[in-house]
């Protein structure tokens, strides 16, 4: 099976400038017109970076619709309770929840109002009602099996370490998706009873690639983490994942989420929701997407890449 064309690939870099245009020009003069709607915004950390980004590109984006935001930090303010009290006494016309905590109190406390979540890992691990929104955190599992299959095309058989409470959903979509682009996905799961330490070298003997998902269960802490890239890197096999901050530890591939673009995107669909438009999708692919290769590190491992996959490339690390 050949893998994909150019043709095919073009919209990985693409998508964020397009994505960022339309976005950018969707707080129409009607939106404007409409009655200033009040939008509680539920943070499960405001201290972590990537959260930070996503609140102030959403509030900055919705800013000419809302007529007030209201924030509530579920670190800072210590007792969840107090989330049931804010809504009641408020009653904003959307929550906004950003991470996998904020959403899951959210959804418990918001009633009737519409919940609409981002940067929550694998979501479809979480109880969905119909005034349930998102946008995903991680891309599409076509983009990300697709991208993995142009850049390196001669690694068919993709290796992944999973923990079942948090990705079985999205390992039984990643069957499926393999299977169409010719790929062999080789899974692992981590328990309390099977810990990584036991798993991960028999995984490395069977595969080409591993991709590291974001599971919680996995990258439980920085230990696991260095586990991880030190055995990788001992088996000389590339690891193709979904976060730049892995580039310190030697992955060879990332494709990840832009963040304040998830941002812009949730604001978008917010105002979607409060003026009651349709929606074809209530759950969004990120829009926007960022590809580093570090092509010093592939050739440490002896892999090689496809040269005309490099117009998809955004960043490109080479040895010095």
């Amino acid at each position: 099976m050949s893998y994909p064309t150019f043709l095919q690939i073009l919209p990985f870099k693409a998508l964020a400038a397009f994505a960022l245009a339309a976005l950018c020009t969707q707080l129409t003069d009607t939106a404007k017109a409409q009655s200033p709607a009040k939008i509680l915004i539920v943070n499960s950390d405001a201290t972590v970076n990537k959260y930070r980004q996503v609140k102030e590109a959403f509030t900055l984006q919705i800013g000419a619709y809302a007529g007030r935001i209201i924030d509530f930090d579920v670190q800072q303010a210590a007792r969840p309770e107090l989330l049931e009290k804010l809504i009641k006494d408020e009653s904003p016309d959307l929550i906004y929840s950003i991470g996998s905590q904020a959403y899951q109190l959210a959804s418990q406390f918001g009633g009737g109002k519409p919940v609409l979540f981002s940067s929550v890992i694998n979501w479809q691990r979480f109880e969905r009602h119909d005034n349930s929104y998102g946008i995903a955190n991680e891309l599409s599992l076509t983009q990300e099996l697709s991208l993995l299959r142009f850049v390196l095309p001669s690694l068919r058989r993709i290796g992944v370490i999973y923990d079942p409470r948090y990705s079985t959903e999205r390992i039984n979509e990643a069957r499926s998706q393999a299977s169409e682009l010719g790929l062999v996905l080789i899974e692992q799961t981590v328990d309390d009873g099977h810990p990584l330490a036991q798993n991960l070298d028999g995984l490395l003997d069977k595969i080409d690639v591993l991709w590291l998902i974001a599971d919680p269960g996995v990258l439980a802490d920085r230990a696991s983490v260095e586990k991880i890239f030190t055995s990788s890197s001992q088996h000389k096999k590339p690891v193709y994942t979904y976060s730049d901050a892995f580039m310190n530890y030697g992955a060879s591939l990332v494709v990840a989420a832009d963040t304040p673009t998830m941002g812009r995107q949730a604001a978008n669909m917010a105002q979607a929701i409060l003026l009651r438009e349709p929606l074809k999708e209530t759950v969004q692919s990120p829009a926007g997407s960022h590809i580093t290769l570090n092509a010093c590190q592939l050739g440490k491992l002896d892999t090689h890449y496809n040269s005309d996959a490099l117009d998809a490339v955004n960043q490109l690390l080479e040895c010095h």
